[in-house]
């Protein structure tokens, strides 16, 4: 028995991907934002992220979209929408 199971090529790469991409430039971007803007407005991002991967989902994999999912969606944006709003 190995310690490790065998990785295919294509699987390292989506991993080595992910990290660099995913990870590195997105971290520094953070950082760069933050520097910049008000950290409520820069973290909402990842309040966003998930309905990205939801729509993802639904164009790319033909996912299904339930009324729960676009009940979530809607609660995520009104969320979203609120806590950038500026009080006048």
């Amino acid at each position: 028995m190995h310690p490790f199971p065998h990785v295919s090529i294509r699987a390292a790469l989506a991993l080595l991907y992910l990290i660099v991409f995913g990870s590195l430039l997105a971290f520094t971007a953070f950082v760069w934002l933050l520097a910049r803007m008000p950290a409520t407005r820069v973290s909402s991002h990842a309040y966003i992220n998930p309905i990205v991967a939801v729509a993802l989902g639904y164009f790319v994999a033909n996912e299904a979209i339930t009324a729960r999912t676009l009940a979530g969606t809607a609660l995520v944006l009104i969320s979203v929408f609120l806590i950038l709003r500026k009080d006048k």
